[in-house]
């Protein structure tokens, strides 16, 4: 099984008196815990600890609203909801929520089921080239979380603006864009001068504005 990819692995240790190997990658930003605790003796992954593989140009709250000053005299400074960052904007094309406070919430956020499957089926070495541009920018609320997607985000030399669920860690609804514009990326896509520059969210949480590189919104 590949655990450091790509990249290969940097090093490997095992915890004295403890069934348990830890590895790093190379290029992978990422350090694992292997047990080996299954019937045949071999491993299986117990924890990790991952981030960008290349340096994000992007950080954000994940719930804002949990971090202004009136929260914080009410919260504990190691309280989950507030200790979440939302990194993007990597070269490597993902988007991540980090915690200072529990590793347990790490996690990459999915950009579609059956990535390996279609990348194998297309030749790809890896998932990367299926992936998003880069994000530049994002917005996130959570005034209606409970209802549908509360984060969207605009990518890099890009029309479309694409909507996650924070909850589910994942893409969630329809994609934004112009009713005669092609989705298929087999066919012509928007010009250029449509590449969304800006996106905000209303107050509601109903509406979401998007500016573009020729000025309109």
């Amino acid at each position: 099984t590949k655990v450091h990819s790509p990249g290969g692995v940097a090093c490997l240790t095992y915890l004295p008196q403890e069934p348990l190997l830890v590895s790093t990658g190379t290029a992978s930003n990422s350090i694992l815990m292997h047990i080996f605790d299954n019937p045949d003796h071999s491993a299986r992954l117990l924890k990790s600890r991952k981030g960008h593989s290349a340096p994000p140009s992007l950080t954000r709250y994940l719930h804002p609203a949990h971090n202004d000053t009136t929260e914080h005299t009410t919260k504990s400074s190691t309280d989950a909801a507030v200790c979440q960052l939302l990194t993007t904007g990597s070269l490597d094309r993902t988007l991540r929520v980090v915690s200072t406070a529990r590793s347990v919430l790490d996690k990459e956020y999915s950009q579609g089921q059956g990535l390996q499957k279609r990348a194998k089926s297309l030749g790809l070495s890896s998932t990367a080239e299926l992936l998003l541009p880069p994000v530049t920018d994002c917005v996130v609320t959570s005034t209606r979380q409970r209802d549908w997607s509360d984060l969207i985000t605009i990518h890099r030399n890009h029309s479309f603006a694409y909507m996650w669920s924070t909850q589910r860690g994942a893409q969630s609804g329809p994609v934004l864009r112009q009713t005669h514009w092609n989705v298929s990326a087999m066919k012509v896509p928007p010009p250029p001068s449509t590449h969304a520059t800006s996106v905000v969210l209303s107050g509601c949480g109903n509406y979401a504005l998007v500016g573009t590189k020729e000025g309109m919104i």
